[in-house]
């Protein structure tokens, strides 16, 4: 039977049947609507029994619409797939007729009755489908204690209920609680830590896919004392200096959150009698790293460096150091300045006798109170070999190994500077405790010349000679000494 002749027979039925017995037409649905709305996204059967018997046909009505020529659904039945959203198919043998409709929403929210030849149209049962929320959840704060947080937001329109979560920054696994309000508190947190919450609403119809869950980051608050500060070391400007510059680092506190609130400096001399001047102690930021304090004097003092918090009452978080400020030692006389000549003088060629390669020190001796370094002018190390050279603090000097810095003159060319003598990798200047080391990396044309140690203070230098050979393994070593007092200062070797 044609789509055409089903609808005229219905038609004629529709006339025909102002007597008609309804009361033997059924209607129902799977699931049944009678216990409430249905859940969108789901699958609905509606159904109609009737008593089979000739020339019995059925159709579903939409309102007052039929299935057929109901403007969206019409179209969709008249494919008859039953793969399709609608689909409508009947047996009327046993008098029965069903309408599934797949992945309801509320668009499909109608009242549906059924209508059969000769019998009518029965009663209509109204679907009513319930959808999640439509919007997201808005203004989600979160007010962190030391081992939990307080998260609250705002009401959405048909959310019965909100799905609440939190986790560790940095971490995967969602913890999750279903809250029927608008805020709810999460226990169990470790202070001092990082997390990250989230908020979606919902309803019995689930979460809108789409929607972009709220989230919010947080810190659970600190209730532990800040360690002490690291790498405290104590910097002095010069040689028994009174002014003090000392330096640290917070990294242990920063490495696990610990709060910092300020920072004490203090400075006290031991042995200190009353009458003493008074070292003011310093407050400072919690992010300093840095404080200097001008003594009174020499003597043994005490730095000591104090972090500070709501929770470090009563705790020691502070870390020390000592550090002796001798008597200084009397200055050197000034410098005496050569007589000035009228006769250009002789600069001695360099031998052509080189010395030996020698291991270890050669040592040039001080020689009163100028700079003596004896007949040894070179060293002739082997080619495309390591050399050192060796400038040697005197014991009695009150200079340092690192105040030494080192010039390279190739011939007549313009000296080079201890930083281009690095940069240019001719050679790398190491300390220890007596002694400054200019290492030649590798000894050819190019780093031939004189080398000259520089102590600025006292005006003290002392050159030497570096030739080369053709060949050999043998590294060279020299090895220069500098006065303690103020020296004249020796001409620079030139070479031919």
């Amino acid at each position: 039977m044609t789509e055409v002749m089903h609808h005229v027979i219905l038609f004629l039925s529709a006339l025909s049947c102002v007597f008609c017995n309804t009361e033997d037409l059924r209607i129902s649905s799977s699931p049944s609507l009678e216990a409430g709305p249905i859940n969108w996204k789901q699958q609905i059967t509606i159904s109609c029994t009737w008593t089979p018997g000739s020339m019995k046909f059925a159709d579903i009505f939409v309102g007052e619409e039929s299935i057929f020529t109901h403007p969206v659904y019409g179209p969709i039945v008249s494919q008859e797939d039953p793969e399709a959203r609608l689909f409508f198919s009947q047996d009327i043998a046993l008098g029965t007729a069903e309408l599934v409709i797949k992945d309801i929403t509320e668009a499909d929210n109608n009242a549906f009755s059924c209508m059969v030849s000769r019998i009518g149209r029965g009663n209509p049962v109204t679907l009513e489908v319930l959808e999640p929320p439509t919007a997201g959840v808005s203004g989600l704060t979160a007010t962190p204690d030391f081992t939990s947080v307080l998260l609250t937001w705002e009401a959405v329109d048909g959310a019965t209920n909100y799905n609440v979560a939190w986790r560790a920054s940095g971490t995967e696994d969602w913890n999750a609680a279903d809250v029927p309000g608008t805020e709810h508190t999460f226990e169990g947190l470790n202070v001092a830590s990082d997390y990250e919450a989230k908020v979606e609403a919902s309803n019995d119809a689930g979460i809108r896919e789409g929607i972009e869950p709220a989230e919010v980051s947080f810190t659970t608050k600190d209730n532990r004392p800040p360690h002490p500060v690291g790498g405290l070391t104590v910097h002095e400007a010069a040689y028994n200096a009174t002014t003090i510059t000392l330096s640290w680092n917070i990294q242990d506190n920063t490495a696990e959150n610990r709060i910092v609130t300020g920072i004490t400096a203090t400075a006290a001399k031991e042995g200190a009698v009353e009458g003493d001047p008074a070292i003011e102690p310093q407050e400072l930021a919690a992010e300093a790293t840095t404080a200097t304090f001008q003594l009174p004097g020499p003597g043994d003092y005490i730095f000591k460096i104090t972090t500070k918090n709501d929770f470090s009452e009563g705790v020691d978080t502070s870390a020390m150091e000592l550090h002796t400020v001798k008597e200084t030692t009397t200055p050197p006389p000034p410098p005496t300045t050569p007589e000035p000549t009228t006769k250009k003088p002789t600069t001695a060629a360099p031998t052509t006798e080189a010395k030996e390669p020698t291991e270890g020190d050669i040592d040039l001796g001080t020689g009163g109170e100028n700079i003596d370094c004896g007949d040894i002018q070179s060293i002739q190390p082997f080619a495309n070999q390591q050399a050192s050279l060796k400038c040697t603090v005197p014991d009695d000097a009150n200079f340092a190994p690192s105040d030494i810095t080192w010039t390279f003159q190739a011939g007549d060319a313009t000296p080079v500077e201890q930083e281009q003598i690095i940069n240019s990798e001719i050679g790398v200047v190491t300390f220890d405790n007596t002694t400054s080391i200019l290492t030649i990396k590798s000894v050819t044309a190019d780093t031939v010349g004189t080398y000259t140690c520089h102590e600025a203070t006292h005006n003290s230098s002392c050159p030497f000679v570096v030739l080369t050979t053709k060949d050999g393994p043998t590294t060279g070593a020299a090895s220069f000494a500098l006065s303690s007092v103020l020296a004249l200062a020796i001409f620079l070797i030139a070479l031919f």
